[in-house]
């Protein structure tokens, strides 16, 4: 029997990305969907969900806020992932994309659209942000990230030093590499496993694990953390 979603989200709820239960999951899901049975990866996509939530809230534009919401962005992902299921399937496993990184990858790729149709010639700027690193999808916002950062770390009660504290988070995050940028929005927000940010990135498992350290150093240096 393959697992019911109560099991996967038991598995996804707390468990490090390369926990081989969560790899077994995953595979049974697939092995069943390639049998016939698609409830099971259901199950994994309603498992996501969380992260993929936190992921399109820290790369949409802030200019498009009001006019699409982050459930619109993974409702047509999950519908996407759906139609093009067979054809991931057909991959040889070794060579296709991890199964949370490719949903994760179309959800991108489905958020850049939505920036596109709703801020017009706004959002072909979003071409420009994915140049650097295309399966990321859109840039992460420094000041989606600077808000996720402090509510972690606890926010200043007073509004004026609230507001300076975000002010020092989203300089922080503009003076860091790009890539540096990246690695830590997807290590540390996004929680990916390094391996997975190796993977996104196309760096080397050690590059990425170098890069997050000297990106986490550097920012909680520079708030003085």
């Amino acid at each position: 029997m393959p697992a019911s979603g109560g099991t996967i989200g038991a598995v996804f709820e707390d468990r490090n990305r390369g926990d081989a239960a969560e790899g077994g999951v995953e595979d049974a899901a697939l092995q069943s969907a390639a049998e016939g049975d698609r409830d099971p990866v259901g199950a994994l996509l309603d498992a996501y969900r969380p992260r993929l939530r936190r992921m399109v809230g820290l790369r949409l534009d802030p200019r498009a806020k009001g006019r699409f919401d982050t459930s619109d962005v993974l409702q047509e992902a999950f519908i996407e992932a759906s139609q093009r299921l067979d054809r991931y399937l057909g991959e040889a496993p070794d060579e296709r994309m991890p199964f949370f990184l490719w949903v994760r990858f179309l959800v991108g790729q489905k958020l850049l659209q939505f920036h596109r149709t709703h801020l017009g010639a706004l959002g072909r700027a979003a071409d420009r942000e994915v140049q650097l690193t295309q399966p990321s999808g859109p840039e992460a916002s420094t000041y989606s990230v600077a808000s996720v950062w402090l509510a972690e770390s606890g926010t200043p009660s007073q509004a004026a030093s609230a507001e300076e504290e975000h002010a020092k988070v989203r300089e922080a995050l503009d003076s860091m590499n790009e890539i540096d940028r990246e690695v830590l929005v997807l290590r540390h927000f996004e929680q990916l496993s390094n391996v997975e940010v190796a993977r996104v990135l196309d760096l080397s498992p050690q590059a990425a694990s170098a890069r997050y350290v000297r990106a986490l150093t550097r920012i909680q240096a520079l708030v003085g953390e």
